[in-house]
């Protein structure tokens, strides 16, 4: 089959001008043979949503979850390596020390699975244009969406751990070179007008999880990624537009019991905003897995996974007293969860993150018991309560507190859960005291997620917080030498490295 390989000029971008409603998709991984028709004729709106469901795929495989976990926590306080002291090799010791280097292998691994999304994006929306009137134009805005939205991802995590970056935008030809690095400010602008043409003809979780079709992009999850962008570049405005369209939208809320929201039986629920899918079910032959799970799980008795992703006793330490949310987060050797003794391994650390904990009945069911060790588990990689503490950030650096603890106190009252007790209302408008507030409890609440090494670098904090930090060299990771070598030379490196 000959391949496509054209550069998308703005005529196709002219097509998400238009309007129609959001047409409902078939459900992923499910064969159905209506969307068939008796032709020899090639159907590309299939090759369209397989191409698009092997770039959701690259979010889940372990190049990416495995470099992502260490680059995103493990620098910081409050999250250990974990397992035992050399497991994962000098080059995953490496980033608590922050003494990676170009030439590390798993930052490598980072660089290029982001740059694999991307080329597979850019497939699609090569695809996508080739479709033409042979689809109905509804079904192309929704695809070219989720193209411009699973690009924009990865281009805003190349750009949040490496700066500017090369920024392509089409199906390279064999005899096309790299393209310089573009400045990060220029991966900002890129990012804003992919996601501000993708939004409109992105469908709601609702409609997601109604249609069968939950894992996909969703409206509130480019807000949100655009949002994270406009924090980066203290447009405080237009975070607040995009965080308020969210809140407004009835799409998500804080409904779900922080222990519960990461269990199987609430994936895609209204505290998910952006969700990777991941499933295994032997008995149904469905295998999507993923080992985000396993990495983290109990390294010991029960045996869940490797212990990696620690929780540290310096975040122990910075939990308010009587905080439930320590009790969800924090698995502790000795423990008893389920009538199961934990018993870490001699030689692991003997924490672990209880927010990759599974249920024993996840365990027992479709046949998963010969090996549970979550393959099946989901990756939240934003929720609700993020956005709700993005939109307090922004109100407040604008000076509205009034909107800025309001938002605040949700976060807190779900964590209370009815016992006025523990974590009291924050009521102090002071700005320096406020903003203060609104970082720690960014820290409490997403603990162990995807956020706090960069939240301390975005808030110009990490100088202060993170041992070893040097200024002007750790806000970004090395390019990898590999990269810059097969370049030949036209990707520079980053200061410092």
């Amino acid at each position: 089959m000959k391949k496509i390989i054209f550069f998308v000029t703005v005529g196709l971008f002219g097509l998400m001008s238009c309007n129609e409603n959001f047409l409902n998709l078939k459900p992923k991984g499910v064969e159905n043979f209506t969307t068939y028709t008796d032709t020899s004729h090639l159907n590309k709106k299939i090759l369209v949503e397989a191409k698009l469901l092997q770039t959701y795929a690259t979010l889940r495989i372990y190049a990416f979850q495995w470099p992502g976990l260490a680059m995103n926590n493990y620098p910081t306080p409050d999250a250990e390596k974990g397992s035992t002291p050399s497991d994962g090799g000098a080059d995953m010791v490496s980033f608590k020390s922050l003494s990676y280097t170009p030439g590390n292998t798993y930052v490598r691994d980072y660089y290029v699975n982001c740059y694999n999304t991307i080329y597979l994006s850019n497939e699609a929306v090569a695809l996508i244009a080739s479709l033409a009137d042979t689809v109905p134009l509804a079904i192309r805005k929704t695809y070219l969406a989720e193209a411009l939205f699973l690009r924009s991802v990865m281009y805003y995590r190349l750009a949040q751990a490496f700066g500017g970056v090369p920024f392509v935008d089409k199906v390279l030809g064999q005899n096309d070179k790299t393209p310089p690095r573009s400045t990060r400010d220029e991966i900002w602008s890129n990012i804003e007008r992919d996601l501000l043409l993708a939004i409109p003809f992105l469908p709601s979780r609702i409609e997601l999880n109604t249609s069968g079709n939950q894992g996909r992009a969703t409206q509130n999850a480019a807000r949100a990624v655009l949002a994270k962008v406009y924090l980066y570049e203290k447009k405080w405005s237009d975070a607040l537009t995009q965080t308020t369209a969210i809140i407004t939208s009835g799409d998500n809320d804080l409904s779900t019991p922080y222990k519960d929201m990461f269990s199987e039986a609430n994936e895609y629920g209204p505290e998910s905003v952006f969700e990777v899918y991941c499933d295994d079910k032997p008995t149904l032959k469905i295998d999507l897995s993923s080992q985000f799970g396993q990495i983290q799980g109990i390294r010991g008795i029960p045996n869940l996974g490797w212990g990696f992703n620690a929780p540290s006793l310096v975040l122990q330490a910075a939990y308010e007293t009587g905080d439930p949310r320590k009790f969800a987060t924090v698995i502790a050797n000795g423990d008893t969860l389920e009538g199961t003794k934990v018993r870490a391994d001699a030689a692991s650390f003997p924490f672990f993150n209880k927010k990759a904990y599974t249920l024993a009945s996840e365990r027992s069911q479709y046949g998963r018991s010969t090996d549970p060790q979550a393959y099946w588990m989901n990756i939240r990689i934003i929720r609700y309560a993020d956005v709700l503490l993005m939109h307090a950030e922004a109100a407040n650096e604008l000076g509205n507190t009034a909107e800025a603890l309001d938002k605040l106190e949700l976060v807190r009252a779900r964590a209370r859960a009815g016992n006025i007790a523990i974590l009291p209302k924050i009521t102090f408008t002071d700005q320096t005291l406020l903003r203060a507030a609104i970082h720690q409890e960014r820290r409490i609440e997403l603990a162990l997620e995807w956020e706090r090494f960069y939240d301390l670098i975005r808030w110009d904090e990490a100088k202060t917080a993170i041992p070893n930090f040097i200024t002007g060299k750790h806000e970004l990771y090395p390019i990898p030498q590999t990269e810059i070598d097969r370049s030949g030379g036209i990707i520079t490196q980053n200061p410092g490295y």
